[in-house]
């Protein structure tokens, strides 16, 4: 059975950056056919055509660093800091709400992060869960039917600060990948920086034959830390102790300079920046135009509750942009740049720019539609001027994401989410949420 997307206004993220009114046609899950008008597709039974009048089509969003299992958490910890609240706050004393959010939470916690992506657009998922450790890691990806990645921690319980014994950790990766989504080793956080742990981590990766994600010169503070252990920034002592290369993906990189810049363009190391967080919690502003310009593999993430608290794309893209302009000028950082980051970009940083990221024939069918005929979009245009990707980043939301097909399949059609009740779901996250949180002491 097809899907054919008739005259559709697209922006394909190709090579040649093409923009322009296209047919698209999916046929088992890969793009077929991605033909300009006035091109008309012979349709044949059980073709199913979605009209692309009024539309935009985008590659899906790939999300590359989210902390799901803790979404009823939302609103918490408003007006701290990272280091305050992982130090001396109600958040460390309550443990990251490790209590509160027990197995049952942590999935409907997902569901729900997953829900808000994927009906923002988002086609891929890399999440980074706080406590994977006897959690469905796989269910909840399948349930809403969105592609992703996990990020496996070494330690059993990060409060703890046990590792998961070997065999055990393999398993839970190889489960993973055995149901079509990727394991992604978590490295350490610099306070946990030690030689015989990173080369664990290298050597799990490589068994694995996978990625390293790990919170990467975030902030002031925990470069601190190995400045005064090692007398070296994160980025200089993890590359002069071997760790640093291509497998490696830093997640935020705000605090990166220019000697830096030129290490992680030579390992092959990959960024993915979360900017909405980075406000939220005064982290800082990362050196977004100079990953680009020295073409470090850069994507986005939307973080999670506590540090964001909303998983709109849409938003990362535009604050990207912004933090860029008023900290190095207006021209500093352009909106094709931005969605490359949120769309190429992000595949690219996971591997996956063969299938994901673009609309181009033989790729995966992960495509977004944007009704466009809103107040706060229109007008939109396209010819010798064109203010189509502007008024994507600046004005578009993810409440104006109309269809989203993931992998050729189509999960959401008309705004409403097809796979799983959405009002049931949202009624019983708001109830599980008052009643763990409400009266907390």
């Amino acid at each position: 059975m097809r899907i054919i997307i008739e005259d559709v206004l697209t922006v394909t993220m190709n090579d040649s950056k093409d923009i322009g009114i296209y047919t698209i046609v999916i046929d088992e899950g890969k793009i077929s056919l991605l033909a300009r008008e006035p091109y008309k597709v012979k349709k044949i039974k059980d073709d199913i055509v979605i009209g692309g009048k009024d539309r935009i089509a985008l590659p899906g969003f790939i999300n590359g660093h989210i902390h799901s299992d803790i979404t009823l958490a939302r609103g918490l910890g408003d007006g701290l800091t990272l280091y305050e609240q992982d130090n001396d706050s109600f958040v460390s004393r309550k443990q990251w709400f490790n209590r509160e959010l027990d197995r049952e939470a942590r999935y409907y916690s997902k569901l729900l992060q997953y829900v808000e992506a994927v009906k923002g657009g988002t086609a891929f998922i890399c999440d980074v869960p706080f406590w994977h450790h006897d959690d469905d890691l796989v269910e909840p990806f399948k349930e809403i039917g969105v592609m992703g990645a996990v990020v496996l921690d070494f330690r059993r319980n990060f409060l703890t600060g046990e590792v998961i014994d070997k065999k055990e950790y393999l398993s839970s990766a190889r489960y993973i990948k055995e149901h079509g989504y990727i394991p992604i080793v978590e490295g350490p956080a610099e306070e946990h920086y030690e030689q015989e742990l990173l080369n664990l981590i290298k050597t799990w990766a490589e068994e694995l034959d996978t990625l390293i994600q790990m919170h990467l010169a975030e902030t002031t503070w925990r470069i601190d830390i190995t400045q005064k252990k090692y007398g070296k920034t994160p980025v200089r002592y993890l590359h002069d102790v071997g760790f640093l290369n291509s497998r490696v993906i830093g997640s935020h990189g705000v605090y990166i300079d220019r000697e830096e810049l030129g290490i992680l363009k030579k390992t092959g190391a990959r960024i993915i920046n979360c900017p909405v967080a980075e406000m939220k919690i005064s982290d800082g502003i990362a050196p977004v135009s100079e990953f680009i310009s020295n073409n470090i593999p850069l994507g986005i993430g939307t973080d999670g509750a506590l540090w964001n608290d909303s998983a709109d794309m849409f938003a990362e893209m535009k604050s990207l942009m912004l933090l860029q302009r008023v900290s190095k000028g207006a021209a500093s950082c352009d909106a094709y740049s931005c969605l490359h980051a949120a769309t190429r970009g992000g595949a690219r940083v996971f591997g996956l720019e063969k299938e994901l990221g673009s609309i181009e024939p033989g790729k995966r069918a992960c495509i977004t539609l944007i009704d466009y005929m809103k107040p706060h979009i229109v007008p939109i245009y396209h010819g010798s001027q064109s203010n189509v990707l502007q008024n994507i980043v600046s004005c578009a939301r993810a409440s104006d994401v109309s269809t989203v097909i993931i992998d050729g399949n189509i999960i959401v059609e008309d705004g409403a989410l097809r796979t799983i009740n959405e009002q049931k779901l949202i009624r019983k996250c708001q109830e599980m949420g008052s009643t763990k949180f409400k009266n907390m002491s």
